[in-house]
């Protein structure tokens, strides 16, 4: 009886293995060379699905380089809460005041802005242009966004909190960044990194680098998280 040769099998064997796990690898990962994507469409078709929405939840995050001053003013640390359709925000906004740590209640409705004092717990009405968000407007301001980004490109399809996406990247006018960094005095525009669902074109992130105002530094950073979408949700003035 002929017997196989033991190198040659464990040969055969190794081989298959490597041609296995070379395709698993394949299977779990996209590279930006990926030419199914169209950066500009799929922009295009998130710019659309976000104006159908009727709500979602958000996480904004201003993150600073560890080496960068203090502010001598009021600066945006973090912001978590709710919008809807017609632009009304409900929140909780992390403040720094001159180096102390501070955390108002928020409500935006309509033109109006209200603060609720952490102290008397009371609620104060002021103009939008004197409230510590200026003309921060997530709902519009995101899909202003995906609408004028410029010099798109897609980098790779990534799984974030367990939805598959499509990472894309581009550049963003500065006066488009101003609707979601309440205000800006930069004039170039900023590099822009923007998360959206394979399947339902709803943005889950949005990064932007760089200083948008006179008292930030370069190497600032804005995150927005974006989740629970079309939930029902109303947001009336405070009482």
């Amino acid at each position: 009886m002929h017997r196989p040769n033991s190198l040659t099998t464990l040969s055969a064997l190794a081989l298959i293995l490597l041609v296995i796990a070379m395709a698993s690898s394949a299977a779990g990962c996209s590279s930006g060379g990926d030419a199914t994507v169209d950066p500009v469409q799929a922009f295009a078709d998130s710019a659309e699905a976000m104006k159908a929405l009727q709500s979602f939840h958000f996480t904004y995050e201003v993150t600073k380089p560890k080496d960068a001053p203090a502010s001598d003013g009021v600066e945006i640390v973090r912001i978590v809460g709710d919008v809807i359709a017609d632009g009304n925000m409900q929140a909780t906004i992390d403040l720094l005041q001159k180096g102390v740590p501070l955390q108002v209640a928020f409500v935006a409705a309509g033109a109006t802005h209200y603060i609720q004092d952490p102290t008397s717990q009371k609620w104060q009405s002021v103009p939008a242009a004197f409230s510590p968000v200026g003309s921060l407007n997530l709902n519009k301001g995101t899909i202003q966004v995906l609408e004028r980004i410029g010099e798109s490109e897609y980098v790779g399809t990534e799984d974030l909190g367990g939805t598959n996406t499509y990472h894309l990247k581009g550049v963003v006018q500065a006066a488009d960044v101003a609707a979601i960094a309440g205000s800006t005095t930069a004039s170039d525009p900023f590099e822009g990194e923007v998360w959206i669902g394979v399947d339902d074109h709803f943005v889950r992130r949005i990064v932007i680098a760089g200083a948008a105002t006179a008292n930030e530094v370069d190497g600032t950073i804005r995150t927005i998280e974006l989740s629970a979408f079309d939930e029902p949700l109303e947001i009336p003035p405070p009482q």
